[in-house]
């Protein structure tokens, strides 16, 4: 499908346009019932479970909750990867809650993860916390408590610069963060 039409502005042309789906793998977790968190994943040994509610608006991940997933019944959750990306993306926090995973988790069905392709993980994790990616989230938006269907997720676009390019923007980025501190 052409992209054109959908371009939200100019690049340099070195940059090229394209859909989340063609840089990452983009999926969402797993849900609990209330029922089941509380007589087989509360209080257990296993894999952190991560929820909308631990991922907090300062890109920080609470990852000793209480909730995990023993190793018997990892086969039926998603696991997303140390280094991929959580973003909720369902409610009031959506596309506001971002941030890096330091380990694998397993993680709720109002995730979002984005497991990039090798060398533009930081890149993609600093644009989605963007203006132009914001606007392109919330013009998806749909429902009484606004969310971003995860088909929708994939086919937002992204302006992409050669990987070295990526690096400045990261560091660039980085440097004025500690600046800001």
């Amino acid at each position: 499908m052409d992209i054109t039409e959908q371009i939200p502005f100019e690049t340099p042309k070195n940059w090229v346009w394209t859909r989340l789906s063609y840089i990452a793998n983009i999926y969402t977790g797993n849900s609990i019932s209330e029922t089941e968190k509380k007589s087989k994943f509360t209080d257990v040994i296993g894999r952190y479970y991560i929820g909308t509610k631990d991922v907090d608006f300062n890109n920080r991940i609470i990852y000793d909750n209480g909730i995990a997933i023993p190793k018997q019944y990892e086969p039926d959750f998603r696991l997303a990867p140390n280094n991929s990306i959580l973003m909720c993306i369902e409610g009031g926090s959506a596309g506001r809650k971002i941030a890096i995973l330091n380990q694998d988790v397993c993680f709720g069905n109002k995730l979002c993860c984005f497991s990039p392709f090798v060398g533009i993980g930081k890149y993609m994790y600093y644009y989605l916390q963007s203006p132009s990616f914001f606007e392109l989230f919330n013009l998806n938006k749909t429902g009484i408590i606004g969310g971003v269907s995860i088909a929708k997720v994939k086919e937002i676009l992204i302006p992409l610069p050669p990987i070295k390019e990526q690096q400045r923007i990261v560091a660039q980025i980085e440097k004025l963060f500690e600046q800001l501190r």
